[in-house]
């Protein structure tokens, strides 16, 4: 199982500049990164409406688009990012996590001030620090 840390923080507070900015220093130093976003409103958008995929997935469990560039997976399933993590990211070293701040017995970095236990940081200017408490054992 992969090193599972989440990025938390309200909205626009800076997970995603944060993340960009990890993962090629995590990945510099030979580690397998992966990323999983948490969606918990379904606002975002992966697939237009009345595509192909789109209509089909409105009748089956689940649609995989497959294209030179890669796959994009459409399944119905509970929300638990650790099976998903389980499952999809096992021979990863480290996955980051954007959200789920109320998940246990994961490392939290936190930004923006939550009330969140965890690493608080202030974002890029905090990056170092970032990397070592998640290298960290």
């Amino acid at each position: 199982m992969p090193k599972i840390v989440s990025i938390v923080g309200y909205h626009n507070s800076g997970k995603t500049t944060l993340i960009e900015a990890l993962i090629p220093q995590l990945k510099a130093k030979g580690l397998k990164v992966g990323y999983l976003k948490h969606d918990p409103k379904a606002h975002g958008i992966t697939d237009k409406e009345g595509s192909d995929t789109n209509r089909v997935f409105k009748v089956a469990d689940k649609v995989g688009l497959l294209s030179p560039k890669g796959l994009t997976l459409w399944e119905r399933r509970e929300d638990d990012p650790l099976k998903v993590v389980e499952e999809y990211f096992s021979d990863f070293d480290i996955v980051l996590l954007e959200g789920w701040k109320s998940l246990k017995g994961i490392k939290k970095v936190v930004l923006g001030g939550l009330d969140v236990e965890g690493l608080k940081v202030e974002g890029l200017k905090d990056l170092q620090k970032v990397i070592d408490y998640i290298l960290e054992d």
